[in-house]
């Protein structure tokens, strides 16, 4: 690594703004050509993201029957009525990531082979459907042709990919399905019964329109004028359905992407503006979160959001700089990656929903770990960090664009000759510096000479680049770039280094001018280059109010650990007035700042009140003590007491957790425990009702070494709805589990001495001393049995899909 000097004066770069301010900027140069995603190496943690979920494809339920079940009937699981939905995400993504002359994973061929077969006479794939008929919300046409479009997409991939003649000439039948239902399904004479659907994930305007991608790719393919003239008239149509907000933002995205897709078809100009135009909606409108995403529907707040829909986002965005060289764009696919993409990924490498707490001007939190959707996001997720990887540095006429500070290596087309690019990223954000070595080499003997640009990021200041054997410039940046070098014919090697100071931002991406001291910022976000800080665990209320100093020069700053992660002070909001009284350390509470952690399942807010104070407010005495405020941060100790549902801060609780008047609520989420470590002998009890609405069958867990490793017991109500034999449910029993590595082992369900009804409240009491545990009901020993070799852990509670319960008076006492 090339060594920089030290840094000096700021220069401040641009912000991600739609309108209201400084402006992305736009390059005039050429189009650029993007490598082929198949030869990127991308590292670092979208790297590792996209090879865990590209790994995930080998892993169950993912059987060759499973995935072809949507279009095959030949077993029942979830959506399978969306025809083409599972089984097209498949083949699109696993053609693409099986490495040359290789069919990965195995499924691939068997559902590939299948698919021609299980067409119906008019190209559709699916159930049998009179098109003439009324449209309903949920009906077999409409999820059928959501289906239909991702599996039109997937046909197209893997017959170039995998050069499967069969597939190619499917993929015609299903486009000339679309081309001869115009006239029933994409027809303003139906605009009413268009309407009556809706907008959610079943309804005709969510469906539909997505089939203009693989409309447009097909006439790529066959250049046949009857799918690029069909493309274009229901992209004509959408515009009449698009409007925000609206629910499902993963359809609406799709069929944009479609719409560039156009644009770069037939350049029509008012493709390309009506994208722009919903981007600048989207941004200005709060649509899109200070972490860069959005939400599974288009609305300002919103409880969860889904890998696909960050998939698209994330494609649009780089679609969009891609036509404009407007970097803005580029900034936000940065923003997005950087924080809430990867962060949307289960520990099993899928993607899925993550759950959200919002007020009034949107999401502040988030809430848990994802709950994995196999069915949709765990390919989506993977396929946009795929093609991600054409962007990481790109080729034209006059030079080659490195568009992001991270580690990858790329061949790139530039000045007419190959050249193979590659960076290596080093990162220190509590350090407030980034610093990339770019290496640049021709594939062969006289290339002609080419420029080396590096986009310079929103977040970046005080640019400086080091060549070996010159000395460090301090360059200018031009249309969103820095001229790293000009006129390189051979193998060169440059370092840029940027730094990165905890700015403060607020809703829709607007930039906040330095406060003054004694300034109370209210719903801002804190950041550091691309990354937004939060206050991990939460503590408080749902935007809670921290202090940071600002200096003379108007600097924010927060105190730095040991461990380097900021610091600063939870104080009351309501006496911020006064900077004194509310930096004050007999109520305030130590708090940590730092990039959020999907694998961690405590609260994490990133909207916040900020109190700015001048660094001299806080007193040397006053640091001390602060200093040791924080020794006990990380919370280790066990936590003991009785009315704990009272007390959302001490329980790492996943989506699906509510805590209410009445109780903790719990209707998914698996797995969620109490904070602490040290549990040995205790005694947890607590008062459980079934609702009626309900399946009848909740459970909790005792000494978990995690979340995969644990003990567990379900109680399942007399009434019960739920029969699974082979998990040995029964009504009115308990049933033992054993989790190891995840994978669970059932005992044998033990008879309940009462009946246990929906609806009704009972206490049960588990005791856990040395090796033994028992477990109690109403007071009366229902079973006792070994630990597992489980001899400490924290207890919890286990709710999965389908199963709810809602626990109240719940207490943890320590045993001697």
């Amino acid at each position: 690594m090339i060594r920089l000097a030290r840094m000096g004066s700021a220069i401040l770069a641009a912000t991600i703004v739609a309108c209201g301010g400084a402006a992305g900027q736009t390059s005039a140069r050429q189009t650029p050509v993007l490598p082929a995603a198949s030869r990127v190496v991308m590292g670092g943690e979208p790297g590792e993201a996209l090879s865990r979920g590209v790994a995930r494809l080998g892993l169950p339920p993912y059987t060759a029957a499973w995935l072809r079940a949507d279009v095959s009937f030949e077993m029942q699981r979830i959506f399978t009525n969306y025809s083409g939905d599972a089984s097209g995400r498949f083949i699109e993504l696993a053609s693409l990531t099986s490495p040359k002359g290789v069919r990965r994973p195995s499924t691939l061929d068997p559902v590939v082979s299948a698919l021609p077969g299980l067409q119906k006479a008019d190209g559709h794939f699916g159930a049998e459907v009179d098109l003439r008929k009324p449209l309903t919300q949920g009906g077999p046409v409409i999820t059928l042709l959501w289906g239909n479009a991702r599996l039109l997409v997937g046909l197209v991939t893997a017959a170039r990919e995998l050069h499967r003649p069969a597939l190619l000439a499917a993929a015609r039948r299903l486009g000339d399905f679309y081309v001869n239902s115009a006239p029933q399904l994409c027809s303003p004479d139906r605009m009413a019964d268009y309407r009556s659907s809706g907008t959610y994930g079943d309804s005709y305007t969510c469906c539909y329109f997505p089939a203009i991608e693989g409309l447009v790719m097909l006439y790529r393919a066959t250049h046949d004028a009857r799918y690029l003239s069909q493309a274009e008239r229901m992209a004509g149509l959408f515009r009449s359905f698009d409007a925000l907000p609206i629910d499902h933002s993963h359809g609406n995205l799709c069929a944009w992407r479609g719409i560039l897709d156009l644009y770069d078809v037939t350049r029509k100009p008012e493709y390309l503006a009506g994208a722009k135009a919903k981007w600048r909606a989207a941004v200005q409108g709060g649509f899109v979160w200070p972490i860069g995403g959005i939400g599974e529907h288009w609305y300002v707040s919103y409880n969860g959001d889904e890998g696909c829909s960050e998939s698209d986002w994330l494609r649009f965005n780089l679609e969009l700089w891609r036509h404009t060289r407007d970097t803005r764009y580029l900034d936000m696919a940065e923003r997005l990656v950087e924080n809430q993409y990867i962060e949307n990924q289960c520990a099993n490498g899928g993607f899925g929903y993550r759950s959200f707490e919002s007020g009034g001007s949107g999401p502040c939190a988030t809430s848990g770990v994802v709950q994995e959707w196999n069915f949709c996001c765990s390919f989506h997720g993977p396929l946009g960090l795929f093609f991600l990887k054409s962007y990481l540095a790109t080729g034209s006429a006059d030079g080659i664009d490195v568009n992001f500070p991270c580690t990858f290596s790329a061949p790139v087309r530039a000045g007419g000759s190959e050249w193979r690019v590659s960076a290596r990223a080093y990162r220190d954000w509590p350090g407030g510096a980034c610093e990339c070595t770019v290496t640049v080499s021709p594939a062969v003997d006289h290339a002609a000479p080419v420029a080396l640009r590096m986009r310079m990021p929103s977040w970046a200041e005080d640019p400086i680049v080091a060549r070996s054997g010159s000395r460090c410039v301090r360059p200018a940046a031009k249309d969103g770039y820095l001229l790293l070098a000009r006129g390189i014919r051979r193998r060169t090697v440059l370092a840029v280094r940027f730094r990165a100071r905890v700015r403060i931002e607020a809703r829709r991406f607007r930039s906040v001018p330095a406060p003054t001291a004694g300034t109370l910022l209210h719903d801002v976000t804190l950041t550091v280059g691309p990354k937004v800080l939060s206050v991990v665990p939460a503590r408080g209320g749902i935007r809670p109010t921290i202090v940071a100093t600002v200096d003379p020069s108007g600097r924010l700053d927060l105190p730095r650990g040991p461990g380097r992660e900021w610091r600063s002070l939870l104080v009351d909001g309501d006496r911020a007035g006064s900077s004194e009284e509310a930096v004050g350390l007999g109520g305030a509470q130590p708090v940590v700042l730092r990039p959020s952690d999907g694998k961690d399942r405590r609260r994490q807010v990133f909207a916040l009140d900020v109190l700015v104070v001048p660094a001299r407010t806080i007193p040397v005495a006053a640091r001390r003590r602060m200093a040791a405020y924080f020794a006990p941060l990380a919370r280790t100790a066990p936590v003991y007491g009785a009315d704990l549902e009272n007390d959302p801060d001490v329980w790492e609780a996943p989506g699906g957790w509510r805590f209410t008047h009445d109780g903790l609520l719990i209707d998914s989420g698996d797995v969620g425990l109490i904070e602490g470590t040290g549990y040995k002998d205790y005694r947890f009890e607590f008062d459980v009702r079934l609702p009626e609405q309900g399946t009848g069958i909740t459970g909790w867990v005792v000494r978990s070494q995690d979340t995969g490793n644990c003990v567990m017991f379900q109680i399942q109500s007399a009434d019960t709805t739920y029969s699974a034999p082979e998990y040995k449910t029964r009504p009115n029993t308990l049933r033992p589990h054993v989790r190891r590595d995840g994978a669970w082992t059932i005992m044998d369900p033990v008879p309940l001495p009462v009946q246990v009804r929906r609806g009704e409240t009972h206490h049960v009491a588990v005791e856990c001393v040395g090796s033994r545990i028992a477990v109690y009901l109403d007071g009366r020993r229902v079973c006792e049995q070994d630990d597992a070799g489980y001899r400490d852990g924290a207890p919890g509670f286990r709710v999965g899909g389908g199963e709810t319960g809602l626990f109240s008076h719940i207490s943890l006492r320590k045993l001697p």
